[in-house]
């Protein structure tokens, strides 16, 4: 039987009985386990899903006798070191796309918050000011996407046919089925902040998009325009995004999860983002993909891997 650690664990009875069944049981832990925390309870494990703000570091696999670790999401390269595990011949797999269409909704959503200030608007008026702050239409304004892969593609696809924007985009590789369905353009990264509207970040974290947007960057967008950040904050530099907000170089910063998760208090932020006003920058704890449908995907997901790891077969959605 191989036993494998799933921190936050979100299985119900009868997919923990079908994966005792295919030899794999399963020991639930929190979701907010600290390094060595997280070293003890892996002793005796094989296995270890990360389902919460836990992190396979260098001496988390090091310290442990892991074969098989599986991300329960799809961004797993900040929270794995794959280097160190492909030197201890650990298999590592994930749950790709599982909630890219969840994660898409969520962001059209932040984009309508943006826009049409609701959240600022709701606690002015309770508070007991009758401030109708003018907003503006989306229609036939300018949305830049900043990574066409699944999730952009869906973003663009609903800001399209929703409310009829156009649509610009940056991609290491062209997308020619995008461009022909949406009309959309590929271009440089300067050109898509200075003339979006909307800026929505879908890329994926490494060392050309670290700081990806920084001082230089902020400084071209347009005063009115939103920054939204679905993927990883540190794509954003966060000091130079401050200091950017506070002169009006764009209106709002929007982001789901930030540079240090769970989000330190205000006192404790060196950023300084979280001291400013839901005008100025709004933030959802990495909960983009936190549907019913997509955990019963990532479940599924993550359950194929592990049997397959049991049955020592290649794993279907294995990334190493």
């Amino acid at each position: 039987m191989h036993k494998v650690l799933f921190t936050n664990n979100s299985f119900n009875k009868e997919e923990t009985e079908k994966l005792r069944d295919n030899g794999v049981e399963i020991i639930s832990a929190g979701e907010t386990l600290k390094e060595l925390e997280l070293i003890e309870s892996l002793k005796g494990c094989d296995g270890y899903v990360i389902g919460g703000t836990d992190r396979a570091t260098k001496n988390v696999i090091e310290s442990t006798e892991l074969k098989c670790i599986v991300f329960y999401g799809a961004g797993y390269q900040d929270f794995i070191d794959i280097p160190t595990a492909n030197a201890k011949s650990i298999v590592v797999g994930n749950t790709p796309k599982a909630n890219s269409y969840t994660v898409a909704e969520h962001t059209v959503a932040l984009i309508l918050e943006g826009v049409k200030n609701i959240t600022w608007l709701n606690n002015t008026t309770k508070a007991g000011n009758w401030f109708r702050r003018r907003t503006w239409n989306l229609q036939g304004k300018t949305l830049g996407i900043i990574g066409m892969g699944t999730i952009g593609t869906y973003v663009a696809t609903i800001m399209k046919n929703a409310f009829n924007v156009n649509v610009i985009y940056v991609s290491r590789t062209p997308k020619p089925d995008v461009e022909k369905t949406l009309g959309a353009k590929k271009v440089t990264l300067e050109e898509l902040l200075k003339t979006s509207d909307i800026v929505s970040i879908h890329a994926s974290l490494n060392d050309e998009t670290n700081n990806m947007i920084d001082t230089d960057q902020l400084k071209v967008m347009q005063p009115h325009a939103i920054l939204l950040n679905m993927a990883r904050a540190k794509m954003v530099n966060g000091v130079a995004l401050k200091n950017a907000l506070e002169k009006g170089q764009l209106a709002k910063a929007i982001f789901d999860g930030y540079y240090q998760e769970p989000v330190p208090t205000k006192e404790e932020d060196t950023i300084g983002l979280l001291a400013l006003g839901d005008d100025k920058f709004i933030i959802t704890p990495h909960t983009a993909y936190n549907t019913k449908e997509a955990f019963d995907n990532m479940n599924r997901m993550v359950i194929e891997n592990l049997i397959a790891f049991s049955k020592g077969e290649r794993l279907p959605y294995q990334v190493n």
